[in-house]
C-alpha cells in the first residue's frame, strides 16, 4: 500500500487502483473495475508494510509532540509543541508532563469537520427542548467545560469464520457455521469513556480518513490509548461479536443465541476520531461527533429494553375468544382462547429479549452503520460448504402448527359429527361444550410449546436454501437432517427403548388420551 494513497482505509487494486471488495465465498478481495483478485494474506502483509513506513514517517516529527497526564481524572493527552496549553480537555484541571512511547502512535485520523460552536449549538438545542430533564440542566451548567479532542479508537476490518449457537429446549444448542467480513468497526480504546455512550455518535465517515501526522494536533489535543494488551483484545472481540450479533439476530429472529468467532485474516488499525465532549457528575455526559454533529447523551439513568411484548398476544387472544363466542358460543370460546392464547404468548415470549442498560439519548435518530459488514451462512450438502440461507419461522411451518392444533382441539367434534349423522340426528343436538375434558390435551400441548419445545422444533431443524451464483435460492436438505414434524414437540415420547419404565409411562399416557377422547365424544353425543 503506497503512502501516497489519500485514504489508508481503502483496499486498492494493485493493477488498476480501483477499490477492492471482500468476497465472503471466495475469501478474496475482488476489484470491481478489472476483476483482479488478491487473497487476505497478501492484503494483510501489504498493510504491515504500510504500517512500518508510516511509523517511520511519523516518528521523524516525534520531537514536536508533548504529552500530559491529568492528576485529577487520570486522562493522558498529547499535543504538538505549538499547543502550549496544559489544561485537561475533560475536567479542566492543570495537567503535568507524562511519558509517551511510539507504541501508542495512531496510524489513521478522521479530521474535525464542524467547529466547537456548531457542535455546542446542537447540544444547546437539545437542552432548550428538554428543560425538565435533570441531565439537560446538569449539562447546561457544565457547558463551559465542553471541548473538542481526538479520542483513540481501533478500526477493525477483515474476515472471520464463526459459529452461531442457539439454545434449545433440552439444554443443548444448535450450531450453524457462518463467515463474516467487517470493514470499519470502530472500537473505543479509552477506558475512561463508556462504549455504549460513544456508540451513540456513530457512524463516522470513513471516506474522510487520512494518514496520521502530528500536524492534525496543532489545534486539538488527542487522548492517549489506555486499553492495551489482553484488555484491548477482549474489547475488540466484544465489539466485533456485538456487531455481528445484531446482523445475525435479524436473520434468525431471536436474541437467545451466542456468537463464536475464530480470527481469520483481519487487522486492527489504531486511529483517532474527532469528538466534542463534556462529562458531568452522576454518570451524565454529552458527546458530539466532530464530523457529522450527531449527539449522544448519557442521562445517568437505567433503561429497560423489554418492550410490551405481551400486548399483541393479549389482543390476539381476545380476538380469538370473541370470534369463537359469536361463532360457536361460550362452550368453545374459553377453550380456544386458552389454547391459542398460550401459543401466542409462547411465540411472543421466545422472541422478546429483556435487558436493562444505561439510558442513552441520541439525535438525529440515525443508526450506526458500518459500510461493508456482511455475514453469510454456509452448509455442506455433500459437496463441501456452500453459501446458504436458513429459514426458521416460515409461513408453511406456522400454518402447519396452527392446523395441527386446530385438528387436535376439534378431534372429538370431528369424530362426533359423522356418528351423529349416521344416527340420523341433527348436528345442532351435539353438546359441544361437554367435551371440556378433552381440552386438557391441547392446553398441555400449548404449555409444551410455551416451555420451549416449539422453539426447539423450529431452530433445531431449519429449512436450508442454497444460494446459487445467479442469486436463485434452491431448497436443499442436509444428509442427516430430519423432516419437520409435530412429533418433535414431545421428544421424550419418541425415544421408546427396552426399558420397562419408559414403555409403561408411554402406555399410561396413551391410555389417558384415549379415555379423554372417548369420554368427550360420548358426552357430546
Amino acid at each position: 500500500m503506497e503512502t501516497t494513497v489519500k485514504n489508508p482505509l481503502v483496499i486498492r487494486c494493485e493493477y488498476c487502483g480501483g477499490d477492492q471488495r471482500f468476497d465472503i465465498v471466495k475469501q478474496k478481495y475482488c476489484c470491481a473495475h478489472c476483476g483482479a483478485e488478491a487473497n487476505a494474506v497478501e492484503k494483510k502483509a501489504e498493510y504491515r508494510r504500510w504500517k512500518k513506513i508510516r511509523q517511520e514517517a511519523v516518528l521523524q516529527d516525534f520531537e514536536k509532540v508533548k504529552t500530559f497526564s491529568c492528576p485529577s481524572c487520570g486522562a493522558q493527552t498529547m499535543a504538538t509543541g505549538e499547543d502550549v496549553s496544559a489544561q485537561c480537555p475533560f475536567c479542566q484541571n492543570t495537567m503535568i508532563d507524562a511519558s509517551f512511547t511510539d507504541d501508542n502512535l495512531p496510524e489513521v485520523i478522521l479530521p474535525f469537520k464542524i467547529t466547537q460552536e456548531e457542535a455546542q449549538n446542537k447540544l444547546t438545542g437539545w437542552i432548550a427542548k428538554n428543560k425538565s430533564n435533570p441531565a439537560a440542566k446538569l449539562i447546561e451548567k457544565n457547558l463551559h467545560r465542553f471541548t473538542g479532542c481526538y479520542l483513540p479508537y481501533h478500526i477493525v476490518r477483515g474476515g472471520y469464520n464463526g459459529n452461531l449457537g442457539i439454545s434449545l429446549q433440552d439444554g443443548s444448542a444448535a450450531h450453524y457455521p457462518f463467515r463474516a467480513y467487517l470493514s470499519h468497526t470502530a472500537v473505543n480504546v479509552s477506558k475512561d469513556w463508556d462504549n455504549l455512550f460513544l456508540d451513540g455518535i456513530e457512524p463516522f465517515d470513513f471516506n474522510e480518513a487520512r494518514e496520521f501526522d502530528f500536524g492534525f494536533l496543532n489545534h486539538q489535543k488527542a487522548k492517549v490509548q489506555n486499553v492495551v494488551g489482553e484488555a484491548l483484545n477482549a474489547r475488540i472481540g466484544e465489539e466485533t461479536r456485538a456487531e455481528l450479533y445484531q446482523d445475525l439476530s435479524k436473520k434468525v429472529r431471536t436474541k437467545e443465541m451466542t456468537v463464536f468467532l475464530d480470527d481469520n485474516e483481519n487487522e486492527s488499525i489504531p486511529a483517532l476520531m474527532p469528538v466534542y465532549l463534556v462529562k458531568c457528575k452522576n454518570g451524565v455526559a454529552a458527546a458530539v461527533n466532530g464530523q457529522t454533529g450527531k449527539v449522544s447523551i448519557a442521562t445517568g439513568k437505567k433503561k429497560n429494553l423489554t418492550k410490551l411484548w405481551w400486548l399483541w398476544p393479549t389482543l390476539a387472544t381476545i380476538v380469538v375468544g370473541a370470534v369463537s363466542f359469536f361463532g360457536a358460543g361460550m362452550g368453545l370460546a374459553w377453550a380456544l382462547a386458552l389454547v391459542f392464547g398460550l401459543i401466542f404468548f409462547a411465540v411472543a415470549h421466545n422472541r422478546h429479549h429483556a435487558e436493562i442498560i444505561d439510558e442513552i439519548i441520541t439525535f438525529p435518530k440515525t443508526k450506526a452503520s458500518h459500510n461493508d459488514t456482511r455475514t453469510e451462512f454456509f452448509a455442506n450438502f455433500g459437496q463441501g460448504p456452500v453459501p446458504s440461507e436458513l429459514k426458521f419461522f416460515t409461513f408453511g411451518r406456522i400454518l402447519k402448527l396452527v392446523v395441527g392444533m386446530l385438528l387436535l382441539t376439534f378431534l372429538p367434534v370431528l369424530i362426533a359429527i359423522p356418528i351423529q349423522l349416521l344416527k340420523g340426528q341433527p348436528l345442532s343436538a351435539l353438546h359441544l361444550g361437554y367435551g371440556a375434558a378433552w381440552y386438557i390435551i391441547p392446553v398441555f400441548m400449548a404449555i409444551v410449546l410455551a416451555g420451549g419445545a416449539g422453539k426447539a422444533m423450529m431452530y433445531g431443524e431449519p429449512l436450508y436454501f442454497e444460494k446459487r451464483p445467479n442469486g436463485k435460492l434452491v431448497r436443499r436438505r442436509l444428509p442427516s437432517q430430519k423432516k419437520f414434524s409435530l412429533k418433535q414437540l414431545l421428544p421424550g415420547l419418541k425415544k421408546i427403548d427396552s426399558a420397562k419404565g419408559t414403555r409403561k409411562t408411554v402406555g399410561w399416557v396413551i391410555a389417558i388420551v384415549l379415555f379423554l377422547l372417548i369420554g368427550s365424544v360420548a358426552a357430546m353425543l
